[in-house]
Protein backbone atom coordinates (compact mmCIF):
# COMPACT_ATOMS: atom_id res chain seq x y z
CA UNK A 1 0.00 0.00 0.00
CA UNK A 2 1.42 3.36 -1.03
CA UNK A 3 2.26 5.62 1.91
CA UNK A 4 1.36 8.63 -0.24
CA UNK A 5 -2.30 7.72 0.25
CA UNK A 6 -3.84 7.92 3.69
CA UNK A 7 -7.10 7.32 5.52
CA UNK A 8 -8.84 10.24 7.16
CA UNK A 9 -10.39 9.18 10.48
CA UNK A 10 -13.08 11.57 11.71
CA UNK A 11 -13.91 10.45 15.27
CA UNK A 12 -14.41 12.52 18.40
CA UNK A 13 -14.01 9.58 20.79
CA UNK A 14 -10.29 9.43 21.68
CA UNK A 15 -10.14 5.72 22.50
CA UNK A 16 -12.00 4.65 19.34
CA UNK A 17 -9.84 6.95 17.22
CA UNK A 18 -6.67 5.50 18.78
CA UNK A 19 -7.77 1.86 18.25
CA UNK A 20 -8.70 2.50 14.60
CA UNK A 21 -5.54 4.47 13.86
CA UNK A 22 -3.20 1.87 15.41
CA UNK A 23 -4.94 -1.09 13.72
CA UNK A 24 -4.57 0.54 10.30
CA UNK A 25 -0.99 1.69 10.94
CA UNK A 26 -0.09 -1.87 11.90
CA UNK A 27 -1.14 -2.92 8.37
CA UNK A 28 1.02 -0.22 6.75
CA UNK A 29 -1.88 2.16 6.12
CA UNK A 30 -1.10 5.80 6.87
CA UNK A 31 -3.74 7.70 8.80
CA UNK A 32 -4.62 11.24 9.78
CA UNK A 33 -7.19 12.05 12.44
CA UNK A 34 -9.72 14.80 13.11
CA UNK A 35 -12.16 15.30 15.97
CA UNK A 36 -14.53 17.77 14.31
CA UNK A 37 -15.96 18.39 10.84
CA UNK A 38 -14.17 21.76 10.72
CA UNK A 39 -10.83 20.12 11.50
CA UNK A 40 -11.44 17.47 8.83
CA UNK A 41 -12.23 20.12 6.23
CA UNK A 42 -8.93 21.84 7.02
CA UNK A 43 -6.94 18.59 6.64
CA UNK A 44 -8.50 17.31 3.40
CA UNK A 45 -6.83 19.80 0.99
CA UNK A 46 -3.40 19.11 2.51
CA UNK A 47 -3.40 15.32 2.01
CA UNK A 48 -3.93 12.71 -0.68
CA UNK A 49 -6.89 10.87 0.84
CA UNK A 50 -7.49 7.23 -0.19
CA UNK A 51 -10.51 6.59 2.08
CA UNK A 52 -12.74 8.48 4.51
CA UNK A 53 -13.69 6.79 7.78
CA UNK A 54 -16.32 8.92 9.50
CA UNK A 55 -18.27 8.91 12.72
CA UNK A 56 -21.87 10.09 12.48
CA UNK A 57 -22.37 12.33 15.50
CA UNK A 58 -19.68 14.96 16.00
CA UNK A 59 -19.35 18.02 18.23
CA UNK A 60 -19.97 20.47 15.39
CA UNK A 61 -22.70 18.60 13.58
CA UNK A 62 -23.77 15.50 11.73
CA UNK A 63 -21.30 14.01 9.20
CA UNK A 64 -24.00 13.89 6.49
CA UNK A 65 -23.15 17.46 5.58
CA UNK A 66 -19.51 16.47 5.02
CA UNK A 67 -20.51 13.40 3.00
CA UNK A 68 -22.52 15.57 0.62
CA UNK A 69 -19.50 17.81 -0.04
CA UNK A 70 -17.11 14.87 -0.38
CA UNK A 71 -19.27 13.29 -3.07
CA UNK A 72 -18.69 16.44 -5.12
CA UNK A 73 -15.02 17.09 -4.34
CA UNK A 74 -13.84 13.42 -4.15
CA UNK A 75 -16.39 11.41 -6.15
CA UNK A 76 -14.20 8.29 -6.50
CA UNK A 77 -12.92 8.08 -2.92
CA UNK A 78 -14.80 5.50 -0.80
CA UNK A 79 -16.55 6.68 2.39
CA UNK A 80 -17.15 4.32 5.33
CA UNK A 81 -19.24 5.24 8.35
CA UNK A 82 -18.55 4.00 11.90
CA UNK A 83 -21.65 3.90 14.03
CA UNK A 84 -23.46 1.95 16.67
CA UNK A 85 -26.79 3.35 15.44
CA UNK A 86 -28.21 1.08 12.76
CA UNK A 87 -31.56 2.76 12.54
CA UNK A 88 -32.94 1.84 9.12
CA UNK A 89 -33.78 5.38 8.05
CA UNK A 90 -30.25 6.65 8.83
CA UNK A 91 -28.64 3.73 6.99
CA UNK A 92 -30.75 4.42 3.89
CA UNK A 93 -29.95 8.12 4.12
CA UNK A 94 -26.19 7.52 4.17
CA UNK A 95 -26.33 5.03 1.33
CA UNK A 96 -28.30 7.52 -0.75
CA UNK A 97 -25.58 10.08 -0.12
CA UNK A 98 -22.93 7.71 -1.47
CA UNK A 99 -21.51 5.95 1.60
CA UNK A 100 -19.99 2.59 0.60
CA UNK A 101 -20.37 0.64 3.86
CA UNK A 102 -20.96 0.77 7.61
CA UNK A 103 -18.57 -0.40 10.36
CA UNK A 104 -20.06 -1.36 13.66
CA UNK A 105 -18.72 -0.03 16.92
CA UNK A 106 -16.98 -1.48 18.83
CA UNK A 107 -14.30 -1.89 16.20
CA UNK A 108 -12.61 -5.20 15.44
CA UNK A 109 -9.05 -4.08 14.49
CA UNK A 110 -8.05 -6.89 12.09
CA UNK A 111 -11.43 -6.99 10.35
CA UNK A 112 -11.45 -3.21 10.06
CA UNK A 113 -7.96 -3.11 8.48
CA UNK A 114 -8.92 -5.84 6.01
CA UNK A 115 -12.10 -4.07 4.92
CA UNK A 116 -10.33 -0.72 4.58
CA UNK A 117 -7.53 -2.30 2.52
CA UNK A 118 -10.05 -3.96 0.17
CA UNK A 119 -11.98 -0.71 -0.30
CA UNK A 120 -8.77 1.17 -1.10
CA UNK A 121 -7.66 -1.54 -3.54
CA UNK A 122 -11.06 -1.46 -5.25
CA UNK A 123 -10.91 2.32 -5.33
CA UNK A 124 -7.55 2.21 -7.11
CA UNK A 125 -9.04 -0.19 -9.67
CA UNK A 126 -12.05 2.11 -10.13
CA UNK A 127 -9.74 5.09 -10.58
CA UNK A 128 -7.72 3.21 -13.21
CA UNK A 129 -10.93 2.27 -15.04
CA UNK A 130 -12.18 5.85 -14.79
CA UNK A 131 -8.89 7.22 -16.15
CA UNK A 132 -8.89 4.62 -18.94
CA UNK A 133 -12.48 5.49 -19.86
CA UNK A 134 -11.67 9.20 -19.75
CA UNK A 135 -8.72 8.62 -22.06
CA UNK A 136 -10.90 6.53 -24.35
CA UNK A 137 -13.51 9.29 -24.45
CA UNK A 138 -10.82 11.85 -25.26
CA UNK A 139 -9.36 9.67 -28.01
CA UNK A 140 -12.85 8.96 -29.34
CA UNK A 141 -13.61 12.69 -29.36
CA UNK A 142 -10.35 13.48 -31.17
CA UNK A 143 -11.05 10.69 -33.65
CA UNK A 144 -14.56 12.02 -34.18
CA UNK A 145 -13.20 15.52 -34.82
CA UNK A 146 -10.62 14.17 -37.27
CA UNK A 147 -13.29 12.14 -39.04
CA UNK A 148 -15.55 15.19 -39.21
CA UNK A 149 -12.76 17.18 -40.83
CA UNK A 150 -11.93 14.33 -43.22
CA UNK A 151 -15.62 13.93 -44.03
CA UNK A 152 -15.91 17.66 -44.74
CA UNK A 153 -12.92 17.44 -47.09
CA UNK A 154 -14.40 14.30 -48.66
CA UNK A 155 -17.72 16.01 -49.39
CA UNK A 156 -15.99 19.19 -50.54
CA UNK A 157 -13.90 17.28 -53.06
CA UNK A 158 -16.99 15.56 -54.44
CA UNK A 159 -18.91 18.83 -54.61
CA UNK A 160 -16.12 20.72 -56.36
CA UNK A 161 -15.35 18.00 -58.90
CA UNK A 162 -18.89 16.88 -59.75
CA UNK A 163 -21.12 18.68 -62.24
CA UNK A 164 -24.82 18.57 -61.46
CA UNK A 165 -26.65 17.41 -64.54
CA UNK A 166 -30.37 17.21 -65.15
CA UNK A 167 -31.08 13.61 -66.09
CA UNK A 168 -28.42 12.00 -63.88
CA UNK A 169 -30.05 10.73 -60.68
CA UNK A 170 -27.70 9.27 -58.05
CA UNK A 171 -28.51 7.62 -54.71
CA UNK A 172 -25.92 6.30 -52.25
CA UNK A 173 -26.14 4.24 -49.06
CA UNK A 174 -22.80 4.10 -47.29
CA UNK A 175 -21.84 1.43 -44.78
CA UNK A 176 -20.39 4.19 -42.59
CA UNK A 177 -19.50 7.87 -42.59
CA UNK A 178 -17.09 7.35 -45.49
CA UNK A 179 -18.10 5.69 -48.71
CA UNK A 180 -15.85 3.54 -50.89
CA UNK A 181 -18.07 4.27 -53.89
CA UNK A 182 -17.83 7.51 -55.82
CA UNK A 183 -19.90 8.92 -58.69
CA UNK A 184 -18.30 11.78 -60.64
CA UNK A 185 -19.59 13.63 -63.67
CA UNK A 186 -18.10 16.43 -65.74
CA UNK A 187 -18.66 18.13 -69.06
CA UNK A 188 -15.74 18.16 -71.49
CA UNK A 189 -14.83 21.25 -73.53
CA UNK A 190 -16.38 19.62 -76.62
CA UNK A 191 -19.74 19.37 -74.84
CA UNK A 192 -19.60 15.66 -74.07
CA UNK A 193 -20.68 14.36 -70.67
CA UNK A 194 -18.21 12.05 -68.89
CA UNK A 195 -19.40 9.90 -65.97
CA UNK A 196 -17.21 7.82 -63.65
CA UNK A 197 -18.57 5.31 -61.12
CA UNK A 198 -15.77 3.88 -58.98
CA UNK A 199 -15.84 1.25 -56.22
CA UNK A 200 -12.66 0.83 -54.15
CA UNK A 201 -11.55 -2.29 -52.30
CA UNK A 202 -13.31 -2.57 -48.92
CA UNK A 203 -15.37 0.25 -47.43
CA UNK A 204 -15.05 3.12 -44.98
CA UNK A 205 -12.17 5.60 -44.79
CA UNK A 206 -9.61 3.17 -46.24
CA UNK A 207 -11.72 2.72 -49.37
CA UNK A 208 -12.43 6.47 -49.63
CA UNK A 209 -8.71 7.26 -49.45
CA UNK A 210 -8.10 4.82 -52.30
CA UNK A 211 -10.42 6.83 -54.52
CA UNK A 212 -9.29 10.35 -53.53
CA UNK A 213 -6.37 10.58 -56.02
CA UNK A 214 -8.69 9.72 -58.91
CA UNK A 215 -11.08 12.58 -58.23
CA UNK A 216 -8.88 15.55 -59.10
CA UNK A 217 -7.25 13.58 -61.94
CA UNK A 218 -10.63 12.83 -63.48
CA UNK A 219 -11.75 16.46 -63.28
CA UNK A 220 -8.47 17.78 -64.67
CA UNK A 221 -8.34 15.34 -67.58
CA UNK A 222 -11.96 15.97 -68.56
CA UNK A 223 -11.45 19.73 -68.46
CA UNK A 224 -8.43 19.36 -70.74
CA UNK A 225 -10.63 17.56 -73.27
CA UNK A 226 -8.80 14.23 -73.26
CA UNK A 227 -10.45 11.23 -74.86
CA UNK A 228 -12.07 8.58 -72.68
CA UNK A 229 -9.14 6.21 -73.30
CA UNK A 230 -6.61 8.87 -72.37
CA UNK A 231 -8.55 9.68 -69.18
CA UNK A 232 -8.49 5.99 -68.27
CA UNK A 233 -4.73 5.84 -68.81
CA UNK A 234 -4.21 8.88 -66.59
CA UNK A 235 -6.43 7.43 -63.85
CA UNK A 236 -4.46 4.19 -63.91
CA UNK A 237 -1.15 6.06 -63.78
CA UNK A 238 -2.30 8.23 -60.88
CA UNK A 239 -3.52 5.18 -58.98
CA UNK A 240 -0.18 3.43 -59.47
CA UNK A 241 1.70 6.49 -58.20
CA UNK A 242 -0.38 7.09 -55.06
CA UNK A 243 -1.98 3.84 -53.89
CA UNK A 244 -0.43 0.58 -52.53
CA UNK A 245 -0.43 -2.38 -54.89
CA UNK A 246 -3.02 -4.37 -52.93
CA UNK A 247 -5.75 -1.73 -53.32
CA UNK A 248 -7.87 -1.76 -56.47
CA UNK A 249 -10.67 0.35 -57.90
CA UNK A 250 -13.39 -1.21 -60.03
CA UNK A 251 -14.86 1.43 -62.33
CA UNK A 252 -17.25 2.26 -65.14
CA UNK A 253 -16.35 5.12 -67.47
CA UNK A 254 -19.10 6.44 -69.72
CA UNK A 255 -19.14 9.20 -72.32
CA UNK A 256 -22.22 10.71 -73.96
CA UNK A 257 -21.52 12.59 -77.17
CA UNK A 258 -24.40 14.49 -78.71
CA UNK A 259 -22.35 15.59 -81.71
CA UNK A 260 -21.27 12.02 -82.56
CA UNK A 261 -24.56 10.46 -81.39
CA UNK A 262 -22.55 7.90 -79.42
CA UNK A 263 -22.33 6.33 -75.98
CA UNK A 264 -18.90 4.93 -75.09
CA UNK A 265 -18.57 2.59 -72.11
CA UNK A 266 -15.56 1.01 -70.38
CA UNK A 267 -16.38 -1.48 -67.63
CA UNK A 268 -13.54 -2.68 -65.42
CA UNK A 269 -14.62 -5.14 -62.71
CA UNK A 270 -18.05 -3.60 -62.07
CA UNK A 271 -21.52 -5.17 -62.35
CA UNK A 272 -23.11 -5.05 -65.78
CA UNK A 273 -24.34 -1.66 -66.99
CA UNK A 274 -28.06 -1.90 -67.77
CA UNK A 275 -29.14 -0.16 -70.98
CA UNK A 276 -32.72 0.18 -72.16
CA UNK A 277 -33.53 0.72 -75.82
CA UNK A 278 -36.34 3.07 -76.84
CA UNK A 279 -38.68 0.09 -77.11
CA UNK A 280 -37.86 -0.92 -73.50
CA UNK A 281 -35.69 -3.93 -74.33
CA UNK A 282 -32.76 -4.50 -71.97
CA UNK A 283 -29.13 -5.10 -72.83
CA UNK A 284 -26.26 -5.61 -70.40
CA UNK A 285 -22.77 -4.17 -70.86
CA UNK A 286 -20.71 -6.62 -68.81
CA UNK A 287 -17.16 -6.13 -67.61
CA UNK A 288 -14.46 -7.05 -70.13
CA UNK A 289 -11.60 -5.42 -68.22
CA UNK A 290 -10.02 -5.77 -64.79
CA UNK A 291 -10.19 -3.14 -62.05
CA UNK A 292 -7.82 -0.17 -62.05
CA UNK A 293 -4.61 -0.99 -60.20
CA UNK A 294 -4.38 -4.68 -61.13
CA UNK A 295 -2.46 -4.30 -64.40
CA UNK A 296 0.56 -2.10 -65.13
CA UNK A 297 -0.34 1.13 -66.91
CA UNK A 298 1.02 -0.02 -70.26
CA UNK A 299 -1.21 -3.12 -70.23
CA UNK A 300 -4.47 -1.32 -69.47
CA UNK A 301 -6.82 -1.74 -72.42
CA UNK A 302 -8.76 1.34 -73.49
CA UNK A 303 -11.10 -0.51 -75.81
CA UNK A 304 -14.61 0.90 -75.46
CA UNK A 305 -18.01 -0.45 -76.31
CA UNK A 306 -19.87 2.03 -78.51
CA UNK A 307 -23.65 2.46 -78.87
CA UNK A 308 -25.93 4.90 -80.70
CA UNK A 309 -27.13 7.59 -78.32
CA UNK A 310 -30.53 8.22 -79.92
CA UNK A 311 -31.53 4.55 -79.61
CA UNK A 312 -31.09 4.37 -75.82
CA UNK A 313 -33.68 5.70 -73.36
CA UNK A 314 -32.16 4.85 -69.97
CA UNK A 315 -28.90 3.60 -68.43
CA UNK A 316 -28.29 2.26 -64.92
CA UNK A 317 -24.86 2.08 -63.28
CA UNK A 318 -24.39 0.56 -59.82
CA UNK A 319 -21.76 -0.85 -57.48
CA UNK A 320 -21.64 -4.51 -56.45
CA UNK A 321 -23.13 -3.72 -53.04
CA UNK A 322 -26.50 -3.41 -54.77
CA UNK A 323 -26.54 -7.00 -56.08
CA UNK A 324 -24.28 -9.11 -53.86
CA UNK A 325 -25.27 -11.14 -50.77
CA UNK A 326 -29.03 -10.68 -51.16
CA UNK A 327 -31.64 -13.01 -49.64
CA UNK A 328 -35.40 -13.23 -50.23
CA UNK A 329 -37.73 -15.62 -48.42
CA UNK A 330 -34.78 -17.49 -46.93
CA UNK A 331 -32.94 -18.15 -50.19
CA UNK A 332 -30.03 -16.37 -51.83
CA UNK A 333 -30.84 -14.32 -54.92
CA UNK A 334 -28.78 -14.91 -58.05
CA UNK A 335 -27.23 -11.99 -59.91
CA UNK A 336 -29.76 -12.53 -62.69
CA UNK A 337 -32.62 -12.10 -60.23
CA UNK A 338 -31.13 -8.96 -58.68
CA UNK A 339 -30.61 -7.50 -62.17
CA UNK A 340 -34.29 -8.15 -62.94
CA UNK A 341 -35.40 -6.46 -59.69
CA UNK A 342 -33.24 -3.42 -60.46
CA UNK A 343 -34.46 -3.20 -64.06
CA UNK A 344 -38.09 -3.27 -62.94
CA UNK A 345 -37.77 -0.52 -60.31
CA UNK A 346 -35.55 2.19 -61.83
CA UNK A 347 -38.33 4.78 -61.83
CA UNK A 348 -37.81 5.25 -58.07
CA UNK A 349 -34.06 4.85 -57.34
CA UNK A 350 -34.31 5.71 -53.62
CA UNK A 351 -37.02 3.12 -52.97
CA UNK A 352 -35.06 0.60 -55.03
CA UNK A 353 -31.95 1.16 -52.90
CA UNK A 354 -33.98 0.71 -49.70
CA UNK A 355 -35.53 -2.46 -51.11
CA UNK A 356 -32.16 -3.98 -52.01
CA UNK A 357 -30.83 -3.07 -48.56
CA UNK A 358 -33.78 -4.91 -46.97
CA UNK A 359 -32.69 -8.05 -48.87
CA UNK A 360 -29.19 -7.85 -47.36
CA UNK A 361 -28.00 -11.13 -45.80
CA UNK A 362 -26.42 -9.76 -42.64
CA UNK A 363 -23.73 -12.09 -41.29
CA UNK A 364 -23.32 -10.51 -37.83
CA UNK A 365 -25.18 -8.53 -35.18
CA UNK A 366 -23.68 -5.26 -36.44
CA UNK A 367 -25.75 -5.44 -39.65
CA UNK A 368 -22.68 -4.56 -41.72
CA UNK A 369 -23.30 -4.10 -45.42
CA UNK A 370 -21.30 -3.04 -48.43
CA UNK A 371 -21.57 0.48 -49.85
CA UNK A 372 -24.37 0.82 -52.38
CA UNK A 373 -24.47 3.34 -55.22
CA UNK A 374 -27.03 3.58 -58.01
CA UNK A 375 -26.94 6.08 -60.87
CA UNK A 376 -29.80 6.29 -63.36
CA UNK A 377 -29.29 8.24 -66.58
CA UNK A 378 -32.40 9.50 -68.36
CA UNK A 379 -31.15 9.93 -71.92
CA UNK A 380 -34.04 12.14 -73.03
CA UNK A 381 -33.27 14.66 -70.28
CA UNK A 382 -29.53 14.38 -70.81
CA UNK A 383 -29.83 15.05 -74.56
CA UNK A 384 -31.77 18.22 -73.75
CA UNK A 385 -29.16 19.14 -71.12
CA UNK A 386 -26.32 18.76 -73.62
CA UNK A 387 -28.24 20.77 -76.21
CA UNK A 388 -28.62 23.57 -73.66
CA UNK A 389 -24.86 23.55 -73.13
CA UNK A 390 -24.40 24.11 -76.86
CA UNK A 391 -26.95 26.93 -76.77
CA UNK A 392 -25.40 28.73 -73.79
CA UNK A 393 -22.98 30.65 -75.98
CA UNK A 394 -24.74 33.76 -77.28
CA UNK A 395 -23.44 35.27 -80.55
CA UNK A 396 -20.69 37.80 -79.92
CA UNK A 397 -20.77 41.01 -81.95
CA UNK A 398 -17.77 42.32 -83.87
CA UNK A 399 -14.67 40.68 -85.29
CA UNK A 400 -11.06 40.92 -84.19
CA UNK A 401 -7.64 39.41 -84.72
CA UNK A 402 -4.29 39.61 -83.02
CA UNK A 403 -0.89 38.03 -83.53
CA UNK A 404 1.89 37.05 -81.11
CA UNK A 405 5.49 36.23 -81.95
CA UNK A 406 7.48 34.47 -79.21
CA UNK A 407 11.23 34.10 -79.61
CA UNK A 408 14.08 32.73 -77.52
CA UNK A 409 13.33 32.36 -73.82
CA UNK A 410 9.78 33.63 -74.35
CA UNK A 411 9.03 30.11 -75.58
CA UNK A 412 9.50 28.87 -72.01
CA UNK A 413 6.49 30.90 -70.85
CA UNK A 414 4.15 28.18 -69.61
CA UNK A 415 1.31 30.65 -68.93
CA UNK A 416 1.00 31.88 -72.52
CA UNK A 417 -2.02 29.72 -73.44
CA UNK A 418 -3.68 30.45 -70.11
CA UNK A 419 -3.30 34.21 -70.60
CA UNK A 420 -4.80 33.97 -74.08
CA UNK A 421 -7.83 32.12 -72.64
CA UNK A 422 -8.16 34.81 -69.97
CA UNK A 423 -8.02 37.48 -72.66
CA UNK A 424 -10.83 35.78 -74.58
CA UNK A 425 -12.85 35.72 -71.37
CA UNK A 426 -12.65 39.51 -71.17
CA UNK A 427 -14.23 39.68 -74.63
CA UNK A 428 -17.29 37.86 -73.26
CA UNK A 429 -16.64 34.34 -74.51
CA UNK A 430 -18.26 31.57 -72.48
CA UNK A 431 -16.06 29.77 -69.93
CA UNK A 432 -16.39 26.40 -71.70
CA UNK A 433 -15.24 27.91 -74.98
CA UNK A 434 -12.26 29.59 -73.30
CA UNK A 435 -11.35 26.25 -71.72
CA UNK A 436 -11.55 24.52 -75.10
CA UNK A 437 -9.39 27.22 -76.70
CA UNK A 438 -6.87 26.89 -73.87
CA UNK A 439 -6.65 23.12 -74.39
CA UNK A 440 -6.18 23.43 -78.17
CA UNK A 441 -3.65 26.26 -77.92
CA UNK A 442 -1.68 24.43 -75.21
CA UNK A 443 -1.43 21.25 -77.29
CA UNK A 444 -0.43 23.18 -80.43
CA UNK A 445 2.17 25.28 -78.59
CA UNK A 446 3.72 22.33 -76.73
CA UNK A 447 3.77 20.28 -79.93
CA UNK A 448 5.49 23.09 -81.84
CA UNK A 449 8.13 23.67 -79.18
CA UNK A 450 8.82 20.08 -78.06
CA UNK A 451 8.74 18.38 -81.42
CA UNK A 452 9.19 21.15 -83.97
CA UNK A 453 11.97 23.17 -82.25
CA UNK A 454 13.43 20.81 -79.62
CA UNK A 455 13.10 17.69 -81.82
CA UNK A 456 12.00 15.50 -78.90
CA UNK A 457 10.36 12.25 -80.13
CA UNK A 458 6.69 11.93 -79.14
CA UNK A 459 7.07 8.36 -77.91
CA UNK A 460 9.86 9.29 -75.46
CA UNK A 461 7.28 10.78 -73.07
CA UNK A 462 5.63 7.35 -72.79
CA UNK A 463 8.79 5.21 -72.86
CA UNK A 464 10.85 7.24 -70.36
CA UNK A 465 9.11 10.26 -68.91
CA UNK A 466 12.08 11.19 -66.71
CA UNK A 467 14.37 11.23 -69.75
CA UNK A 468 11.81 13.34 -71.60
CA UNK A 469 11.78 15.94 -68.80
CA UNK A 470 15.57 15.92 -68.60
CA UNK A 471 15.99 16.54 -72.33
CA UNK A 472 13.30 19.21 -72.30
CA UNK A 473 15.05 21.10 -69.48
CA UNK A 474 18.36 20.92 -71.38
CA UNK A 475 16.71 22.27 -74.53
CA UNK A 476 15.01 25.07 -72.60
CA UNK A 477 18.34 26.12 -71.11
CA UNK A 478 20.06 26.28 -74.51
CA UNK A 479 17.23 27.75 -76.58
CA UNK A 480 18.43 30.00 -79.40
CA UNK A 481 17.33 33.59 -79.90
CA UNK A 482 16.29 32.68 -83.45
CA UNK A 483 13.85 29.97 -82.29
CA UNK A 484 10.37 31.29 -82.88
CA UNK A 485 6.68 30.46 -82.60
CA UNK A 486 4.02 32.67 -84.19
CA UNK A 487 0.40 32.53 -83.05
CA UNK A 488 -2.48 34.31 -84.78
CA UNK A 489 -6.08 34.30 -83.54
CA UNK A 490 -8.96 35.69 -85.57
CA UNK A 491 -12.62 35.87 -84.55
CA UNK A 492 -15.25 36.10 -87.29
CA UNK A 493 -18.58 37.60 -86.25
CA UNK A 494 -20.51 36.17 -89.21
CA UNK A 495 -19.51 32.52 -88.85
CA UNK A 496 -19.03 32.72 -85.05
CA UNK A 497 -15.75 30.83 -85.45
CA UNK A 498 -12.32 31.37 -83.96
CA UNK A 499 -9.38 30.63 -86.27
CA UNK A 500 -6.00 29.78 -84.78
CA UNK A 501 -2.82 29.65 -86.86
CA UNK A 502 0.41 28.53 -85.26
CA UNK A 503 3.78 28.15 -86.94
CA UNK A 504 7.28 27.51 -85.64
CA UNK A 505 10.85 27.87 -86.89
CA UNK A 506 11.52 24.16 -86.38
CA UNK A 507 11.32 21.24 -88.78
CA UNK A 508 7.65 20.44 -88.14
CA UNK A 509 6.22 16.98 -87.66
CA UNK A 510 5.04 14.08 -89.79
CA UNK A 511 1.26 14.45 -89.58
CA UNK A 512 0.51 11.23 -91.47
CA UNK A 513 2.47 9.08 -89.02
CA UNK A 514 0.52 10.48 -86.11
CA UNK A 515 -2.79 9.83 -87.85
CA UNK A 516 -1.89 6.15 -88.13
CA UNK A 517 -1.36 5.68 -84.39
CA UNK A 518 -3.94 3.49 -82.63
CA UNK A 519 -6.13 4.59 -79.75
CA UNK A 520 -4.14 2.51 -77.26
CA UNK A 521 -0.95 4.48 -77.90
CA UNK A 522 -0.38 7.00 -75.12
CA UNK A 523 1.86 9.37 -77.12
CA UNK A 524 0.81 11.43 -80.12
CA UNK A 525 -2.69 11.83 -78.74
CA UNK A 526 -2.38 15.63 -78.49
CA UNK A 527 -3.17 16.10 -82.18
CA UNK A 528 -6.05 13.64 -81.89
CA UNK A 529 -7.39 15.68 -79.03
CA UNK A 530 -7.13 18.84 -81.12
CA UNK A 531 -9.02 17.31 -84.04
CA UNK A 532 -11.80 16.17 -81.69
CA UNK A 533 -12.22 19.69 -80.27
CA UNK A 534 -11.93 21.69 -83.49
CA UNK A 535 -14.33 22.18 -86.37
CA UNK A 536 -11.46 21.98 -88.89
CA UNK A 537 -7.81 20.98 -88.65
CA UNK A 538 -5.09 21.23 -91.28
CA UNK A 539 -1.32 21.33 -91.40
CA UNK A 540 0.78 22.97 -94.12
CA UNK A 541 4.10 21.14 -94.36
CA UNK A 542 5.62 23.81 -96.61
CA UNK A 543 5.05 26.73 -94.21
CA UNK A 544 5.12 24.54 -91.08
CA UNK A 545 1.80 26.06 -90.01
CA UNK A 546 -1.18 24.45 -88.28
CA UNK A 547 -4.64 25.88 -89.01
CA UNK A 548 -7.64 25.12 -86.79
CA UNK A 549 -11.12 26.60 -86.37
CA UNK A 550 -13.31 26.35 -83.31
CA UNK A 551 -17.11 26.73 -83.36
CA UNK A 552 -18.58 28.95 -80.68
Amino acid sequence: MSLENCVLILEDDISTCLIVSKSLSAQGIKTITAKTIAEAKALIPEHDIALFLLDVHLPDGDSTQLVEKLRVSHPLIPILVMTGDYEQNRVAEFFDLGVRDFINKSVHPILLASRVRNFIRNSITERALFDANEMYQRIAHEKEQEEELAHYVYNHILKVHTTKVNGLNTVIRSSGKFCGDMLLSAKAPNGNLIVLLADATGHGMAAALTIYPLVSTFAAMVSKGLSLGAILKELSAKHSQCIPQNRFVAAVLLELSLSDNTIRIWNGGMPAVLMFDNDGSLRKVTSHHVAIGILPDDLVSTKMEVFELDKISKIALFSDGLIENKVMDGRSLSFGETYDIIAANLDDPESLLSMMHSYENFTNDLNDHDDMTLAVLDLALLREELKQVEALSKPLPGSFSFEFELTGNALNNEKFAYNIAELLGTYGFHKDFCQKTFTVLTELFVNAVDHGIFHIPSKLKEEDFIAYLSIREEKQATIAATDKVTVKLAWDETSQKLTVKLSDSGSGYAIEKLKDLGNDVAYGRGLKLITSLCHTFSYDQNTNTTHVTLDY
